[in-house]
């Protein structure tokens, strides 16, 4: 049996001869390979990998790896998309990660781990970022035995270090033409994505807002259909903005509808339009918004809240590109393109039958994945300093602000993202006295976002979870990304009659309007539509 005092002797071992390595006059390659070798050998850490980003591909690569098999790895089939597993996590993140146990965790990818002994179960997985001034620039990811008396913590810090020594080795490839010139082709790429961000008002410079940047650059000579996921408060109206800006349809009219914020009794007549007299209160033609995106882009956000039967017009329109108005008797040709967005799972409502699956594949031509702020956390004092200056100048504040509160900040969940953050923001300023925002201040008010947090109808399906170090052998430790006992981590609880209360409010302070309560609250207005009327019929 491995006793813990043996496992940092290996340990200290292999380190040693890690280092001396680093100093042999072999190429570069051969020294990643052989640290990766040591952990195999020595550490009984297997499949060592490193992935290196690969902006065209959108994917982790395998760059450098010791005992994976050659022929899956000339197909790629060990490469991860930015948005995938829990190695795509650890790159977006810069956080580690692990599974003891990679049958039994759901959002590992499977396919990217071999067999110890002939099977895979039992087996553990560790990724950790490789970092190169202050960003994750990679990953190194490992696989173990699950039954093992070894402690994870063990192996985990073990892995740290050579991900700091492969990163040492990775700095000193950048005197080497092709490195150089890859690490030149990476940040010339990130520089114009990220002007790109600049010129469109979209602030941030985190891998992950760059990948979902980069998606839509890709394909701005395009006209396939755009559907951008991801949760309320990410942007998606800015990005579509952006697509729209970038095409050669830049000259044509941007025309913009949000299908939850309209009347379901009037949607049909927004989106079709309607010809005099086709129904009450019809008083002259009307070009819907399908006829007003003509030579330009239509925006339909929360696409998921389209009901049926407008569900089949739209794809008609889209098959036929022509657009019958209620009430009219003849076609009109149109001529746009299309961009949509929706923060449920639309494959699931395709599943239960609440949306066409033929219009879903009409409109999943390209799909880009905004990040949550809880995926960008490095974006959030960007995002912060500059709803601050935003709102100094609106309501004429000079303040500073104390260390420490971009900190609680960064490390807050954020379930409403981006506009959640921009209300905290301007309520500090309102309420910030002598010319100071204080983290007493932020904290109370992170308190009270928690609870609002908890009326947030998509919290009722848990936050992603992010695989911690295990102390022992066993299931995978999972845990939200921030720790539970914080009172700025409250996990959720359903909500019961007394939260009508904060539902109340939030109309109060909007003058009745839904719309614009359910944005202070971080939710959809269909979200809050739902929320009111379940507390309406008493507690959930």
């Amino acid at each position: 049996m491995t006793t813990p005092h043996t496992k940092f002797q290996i340990n200290d071992a292999l380190i040693l001869e890690a280092t001396r390595l680093l100093t042999r006059s072999i190429p570069p390659e051969q020294k990643i390979t052989g640290v990766l070798r040591l952990l195999s050998e020595w550490a009984s850490l297997h499949y060592g990998r490193v992935l290196l980003p690969n902006y065209t591909a959108n994917e982790l690569q395998i760059t450098y790896s010791y005992g994976l098999v050659r022929e899956r790895l000339l197909q790629g089939e060990y490469n991860v998309p930015f948005d995938q597993g829990l190695t795509g996590a650890v790159w977006r993140s810069g956080q580690l990660a692990l599974v003891t146990d990679v049958t039994d965790e759901p959002i590992f990818l499977t396919r990217i781990a071999e067999p110890i002994d002939g099977k895979k179960e039992g087996v553990g997985f560790i990724s950790v970022p490789i970092v190169i001034e202050g960003r994750p620039i990679g990953v190194l990811s490992a696989q173990r035995e699950t039954n093992t008396q070894r402690l994870y913590t063990q192996d985990v810090d073990l892995m740290r270090i050579i991900a700091s020594m492969i990163g040492f080795i990775l700095v000193m490839m950048r005197q080497q033409d092709h490195f150089q010139a890859y690490m030149e082709t990476l940040d010339n790429r990130s520089d114009r994505l990220q002007k790109l961000c600049e010129e469109h008002g979209i602030i941030g410079n985190s891998p992950v807002l760059l990948a979902a940047v980069k998606q839509l650059d890709n394909a701005k000579h395009s006209d396939a259909p755009v559907l951008l996921l991801g949760e309320s408060g990410t942007g998606k109206e800015m990005f579509a903005a952006m697509m729209h800006k970038l095409s050669h349809r830049r000259n044509g009219p941007y025309i913009a509808l949000n299908c939850a914020a309209i009347p379901e009794q009037l949607l049909e007549s927004e989106l079709f339009g309607h010809e005099k007299g086709s129904f009450t209160g019809a008083h002259k033609n009307k070009k819907g918004k399908l006829q007003q995106a003509e030579g330009g882009t239509l925006f339909l956000d929360e696409i998921g809240d389209l009901q049926t039967d407008l569900q089949t017009k739209l794809l008609r329109v889209l098959q036929d590109r022509q657009v019958e108005p209620v009430g009219g008797e003849h076609p009109v040709e149109v001529d746009f393109r299309i961009i949509t967005a929706t923060h449920i799972n639309l494959k699931r409502a395709v599943e239960q039958g609440e949306f066409r699956l033929d219009l879903f594949f009409r409109l999943n031509v390209l799909p880009v994945y905004l990040p949550p702020l809880r995926e960008r956390r490095s974006d959030i004092p960007l995002l912060a300093e500059h709803f601050l200056n935003r709102y100094q100048s609106m309501y004429r504040r000079h303040l500073s602000v104390s260390a420490g509160v971009m900190e609680r900040l960064q490390a807050f969940y954020w379930n409403g993202n981006i506009r959640q953050l921009q209300n905290v923001v301007e309520r500090a300023v309102l309420q910030a006295e002598d010319s100071l925002i204080t983290e007493g201040q932020i904290d109370a008010m992170l308190v009270e976002e928690a609870g609002m947090g908890s009326l947030h109808h998509a919290a009722e399906t848990p936050p992603p979870a992010v695989a911690v170090p295990a102390t022992v052998p066993g299931k995978a430790a999972s845990l939200p990304a921030t720790p539970p006992n914080d009172i700025r981590y409250r996990p959720y609880e359903r909500v019961d009659i007394k939260q009508r209360s904060r539902l109340m409010e939030a109309l109060k302070r909007t003058g009745g309007n839904q719309t614009r309560a359910a944005e202070l609250l971080g939710m959809t207005l269909r979200q809050f539509r739902y929320r009111l009327a379940k507390l309406e019929s008493g507690p959930l």
